[in-house]
């Protein structure tokens, strides 16, 4: 596949309220992820994204999600007190996939 990986522009930690006082349940911690597409190449379509996640800078990624249509993901599946490292790759037409993304490292509060 001849399209460029992925690029992160950022990972955003979300944390809604966490009030002590609140007299509902609080919501859990999430990672919202945003990249730009790939330049388009010639016969090469992108048709959605693969998003991985590893507990180590450069370590073993572990695929989060298949074919991702938009260049944002959420994941909700993060514990406080973590840091989280994530890279994204892209999925042709014919299902080539393109190198990892920079990655990408949140720390959960």
């Amino acid at each position: 596949m001849r399209t460029n990986p992925v690029r992160l522009l950022w990972a955003v930690c979300a944390l809604l309220c966490i009030i002590p006082a609140c007299s509902h349940k609080p919501q859990p911690h999430s990672v919202t992820l945003r990249w730009e597409t790939p330049r388009a190449v010639p016969g090469a379509s992108i048709v959605g994204y693969n998003i991985y996640r590893s507990t180590a800078s450069g370590g073993q990624f572990v695929k989060l999600a298949s074919r991702v249509p938009a260049p944002t993901y959420e994941d909700r599946l993060v514990m406080s007190g973590r840091t989280y490292f994530y890279v994204v790759t892209s999925i042709d037409q014919s299902g080539h996939e393109s190198r990892y993304s920079t990655e990408i490292r949140a720390t959960i509060p």
